[in-house]
């Protein structure tokens, strides 16, 4: 059994149920054709960031950390967007968002978390982001959006 597909399959696991003990876990696991020793599948909870959490009632279970986007805090994100947001550029359905060098990731980031509708995607350079959305019209949503949060006016439609 590859590594790679244990730990598949215990994020599969972890993701559809609550698990109290790694006994549980360990068992569930051989029930799948899965057989693992208790050090394994500690030292596989450990690299997957599972936690152990505690409910009101005082029961526990492991739990997957959430995505990424839950662990950035929202004020950062509109922080990045105000501070390094300078100019957004349209050319039909793709938005081209410039900022200082360096900070095109984070600034991609901080987009990808506003769950714009119709956003399709973004790509970060150093000082450039290429947002894709779904049409023109979306587009210029998307810049009058953005705009109004980076309080930038700039940029051709």
């Amino acid at each position: 059994m590859s590594r790679t597909r244990r730990l598949t399959a215990l994020t599969q696991m972890l993701a559809g149920k609550r698990y109290s003990s790694q006994e549980e876990l360990a068992s569930a696991l051989g029930r799948n054709g899965i057989e693992v020793t208790q050090a394994t599948l500690s030292r596989d909870l450990r690299s997957l960031g599972v936690a152990k959490r505690a409910g009101a009632d005082g029961s526990t279970w492991y739990e997957l950390p959430g995505p990424a986007g839950e662990s950035l805090d929202r004020s950062r994100q509109m922080l990045d967007l105000k501070v390094f947001v300078n100019e957004t550029r349209l050319a039909q359905n793709l938005a081209v968002v410039k900022t200082p060098p360096g900070h095109a990731s984070a600034v991609a980031r901080a987009i990808d978390m506003l769950e714009f509708e119709g956003l399709v995607g973004s790509v970060a350079g150093d000082d450039t982001v290429l947002c894709v959305l779904h049409d023109t019209a979306t587009a210029k949503r998307f810049k009058r959006h953005l705009d109004s949060i980076a309080q930038t006016t700039g940029g051709a439609q």
